[in-house]
């Protein structure tokens, strides 16, 4: 019994659609075939006017033809079957109507009716829908025509014709029309439906193929309620070439005839299933992304217990919740992202596809919890979590914490740290841009309970990430979610590729408008250089941990002061990264750093520090660095102190008139001296210089500019000094030397000659390591 109620339901669901296919298949045909009988009645009104005898007024006689018009222009507009069939009833009973008004008076009525009562109900048989309309319509029709009949005047003759030509020839053609033209239809709904199908379903599992799959997707993500949650699960069978390749092609159609199964039992008749292709299968599921990970699991679980010759299936699956607006190919894309990652990731798992960094912040605050009195908040990522630490920065000056950097970190379940190799390694399955908006998340719902209220906060951004179109607007929603506000919150550029100069100051111009402050980090790394700098303009900018030990090649002296003065005359702060050790500590001070970050003031660490034991340690720096510049100061005055006095006696006898070379002879007998020269009022050299025991001439890439005579030295510090103290010697600070390629000092001194103001000097080398410096340099 239960059987035969089904067979009749699915019977009853076929003539229904049936009928809908037929009603778009009739509309133009009953369309036209309707207008052209408009036409004819309109002719047979028009030749009723040539027949003598009494005749209704033309507009009685013209009435029927705009209501007929009317229905005609109503036939394209119906949707329904009955609506059709109504239509079709009051047509012929109106051109019933039209034909009485039109023969009334004439001499012989029935010579003019009797054609259009058989002509009508023929032309009318194949253009009704369902037996039950043609049914009616006929009876309705011949039942009005008979009412007619009945008024007219006739003979027996004409009774006998008029019947054999109703009752003989128009009722059974009518009939024949009908059902032969219904049964053709029908014939051929039920061929296009069995194509439709095979076309549709994949022939091995019966499940809908790629392209059903597909349209039916698309057809209800665009007719899905605003509120509505629909999600993709895309799976793949593991290891399926090595069960075709081992044990034949019999066996894995088995095997993928029995996964084919096990989604169809474990789904409802609400979600679509497919076979993709090959050994993918998808599931459009109608419920959120909580819902169908919970479903994929037990899939997996399912598919993990059918049996293959050598052991177990098993699948990898991807899992990723439908965004308003996007088609079924991007859902199904961002799918299949996380079907490679569970691939990538060990195989027969279940990957949920990355959240955008607004979803991670909610799931972080969903996934909150407390564990031993502390709040926790992780994101899951991979086969782990993703957590921050942080590390503090300190500005020098100040000797205080100013500000954090977020560092991204993984922790497996058991609370071990999975190694930044594995965290950050190139994966054809992991989409760095994902982690990195999700650590913004991440660090931000880990901050905003945990930073202090006047510190800043750091946050890595790569290059691509930074310059994505609308990721300013979504970042500063987040930060103000959170309850911070971007003013606190510095984007650290990072050292990668993935934009242009160009994109990153437009994009940095969008951040500025919103608060952020910009610093560029690794600066003296990789592609960072001063055009990057001066284009993008941060605020901030992060040193390359190697440039704190970097020195000059001969000298062995830092060159960390001369760049940071240089970031300070560009107006931009400087932070020295990788600060270890307490000699690099003093070297920060000493070179003016703004800000300084390092083990030795912080390791990065889940909780934020506190800065009480650091601000001792930078203290003790300053304190090392003022007694040190005495020293230093008496150092270096003591090295050149001899030369200062051995120039004074010199610039003396040229006063005198002693010859040039007499006069430097015990200069120029000096270890380190280089050359001994006249500058006249204008820098250029007056006469040779007189060479010291430090004058080399293999110095031979530099032969262009090793002439000293050749120049104008009115523009060097060592002579600008010399005139503004005319009568004092004055040391130089160390710069390179064109003559000689090494770094060099001069001691200089104005002297007022008869005719004219001079300057004489020596230029010392000053290359040897070792050799003290000027403290203030």
């Amino acid at each position: 019994m239960l059987s035969t109620s089904t067979k009749q339901q699915a019977d009853a669901g076929l003539r229904e659609r049936f009928h809908r296919r037929s009603l778009e298949h009739q509309r133009p045909l009953s369309t036209a075939m309707m207008a052209f009988t408009v036409v004819a009645f309109l002719c047979f009104v028009g030749a009723r006017n040539f027949v003598g005898g009494p005749a209704l007024p033309l507009s009685y006689r013209l009435a029927c033809a705009p209501v007929l018009g009317l229905l005609v222009l109503a036939i394209p507009r119906t949707n329904t079957t009955s609506a059709f069939g109504a239509i079709g009833v009051a047509y012929s009973l109106l051109l019933l109507a039209g034909l009485a008004l039109n023969i009334s008076g004439v001499d012989q009525p029935l010579l003019w009716a009797l054609p259009a009562l058989v002509a009508i109900p023929i032309c009318a048989a194949p253009l009704w829908l369902t037996p039950a309309h043609f049914w009616v319509g006929s009876t309705l029709f011949y039942a009005a025509a008979l009412a007619w009949l009945v008024g007219v005047p006739r003979t027996h003759d004409l009774d006998i014709v008029t019947w054999m030509w109703i009752a003989a020839i128009g009722m059974p053609a009518s009939a024949v029309f009908h059902f032969g033209f219904y049964r053709f239809r029908r014939n051929h709904f039920l061929l296009e439906s069995q194509l439709a199908k095979l076309a549709a379903t994949d022939p091995l599992t019966g499940l809908q193929n790629r392209r059903a799959f597909v349209k039916q997707a698309e057809h209800r993500l665009e007719t899905m309620a605003p509120d509505a949650r629909v999600s993709a699960i895309f799976l793949d069978i593991d290891s399926f070439k090595s069960l075709n390749d081992r044990f034949g092609h019999v066996v894995g159609d088995h095997a993928l005839y029995q996964v084919a199964q096990t989604l169809m039992e474990h789904t409802t008749a609400q979600d679509s299933v497919s076979r993709i292709g090959g050994e993918e299968f998808a599931v459009l599921r109608h419920e959120g992304l909580v819902g169908a990970l919970a479903l994929a699991e037990r899939l997996r679980g399912a598919i993990a217990a059918i049996e293959r010759p050598d052991g177990y299936l098993s699948a990898s699956f991807g899992v990723a919740e439908h965004r308003r607006g996007e088609n079924i190919m991007v859902l199904l894309d961002r799918a299949d992202q996380a079907l490679l990652r569970a691939k990538h990731s060990g195989r027969n798992r279940v990957c949920a596809e990355h959240a955008l960094p607004g979803e991670a912040l909610q799931l972080l605050s969903e996934a909150a919890r407390t564990e031993g009195g502390a709040v926790v908040r992780r994101q899951r990522w991979e086969n782990y979590y993703l957590i921050s630490h942080f590390q503090p920065l300190y500005s020098l000056s100040h000797q205080k914490q100013v500000g954090f950097e977020a560092l991204l970190r993984g922790e497996h379940d058991d609370g071990t740290l999975v190694p930044p190799v594995v965290l950050f390694a190139p994966n054809p399955g992991n989409d760095e841009g994902a982690l990195d908006r999700a650590s913004h998340a991440v660090h931000l719902g880990n901050a905003r309970e945990a930073l202090p209220a006047s510190a800043w906060l750091f946050l890595n951004i790569l290059p691509a990430t930074f310059i994505a179109e609308g990721y300013a607007d979504q970042l500063a929603a987040i930060v103000r979610a959170v309850g911070l506000e971007p003013e606190r919150v510095i984007l650290e550029i990072l050292e990668s590729h993935g934009g242009s100069v160009d994109e990153m100051s437009r994009a940095a111009a969008l951040y500025r408008e919103h608060g952020f402050l910009i610093a560029v980090d690794d600066f003296g790394a990789g592609q960072s250089n001063l055009d990057r700098l001066f284009r993008i303009r941060p605020d901030i900018v992060k040193l390359d941990g190697e440039l704190i030990r970097a020195t000059s090649p001969r000298t062995e002296q830092p060159i960390l002061p001369k760049l940071v003065s240089l970031l300070h005359l560009a107006g931009m702060l400087v932070v020295v990264e990788g600060v270890e050790t307490t000699e690099e500590l003093i070297l920060a001070v000493e070179s003016n750093v703004d800000f300084a970050q390092g083990y030795l003031l912080g390791r990065p660490a889940a909780e934020m520090a506190p800065p009480e034991s650091v601000r001792r340690r930078i203290d003790d720096a300053f304190d090392v660095i003022a007694q040190g510049r005495a020293h230093q100061h008496a150092l270096f005055e003591g090295e050149v102190e001899p030369y200062r006095v051995a120039l004074n006696s010199a610039a003396d006898d040229l006063r005198a008139g002693v010859a040039m070379d007499d006069a430097f002879a015990s200069l120029a007998m000096f270890e380190r001296c280089v050359s001994c020269f006249i500058l006249d009022d204008s820098g250029r050299q007056i006469g040779h210089e007189v060479r010291g025991p430090a004058w080399r001439s293999e110095a031979t890439s530099l032969h262009p500019v090793a002439n000293p005579r050749d120049a104008r030295w009115d523009h060097r510090p060592y002579f600008r000094n010399a005139v503004l103290l005319p009568g004092v010697a004055v040391t130089s600070n160390p710069y390179l030397s064109l003559a000689s390629g090494r770094p060099c000092l001069a001691v200089t001194l104005a002297v007022q000659f008869a005719h004219e103001r001079s300057v004489v000097g020596v230029e010392l080398d000053w290359s040897s390591a070792g050799l003290p410096w000027p403290a203030g340099d």
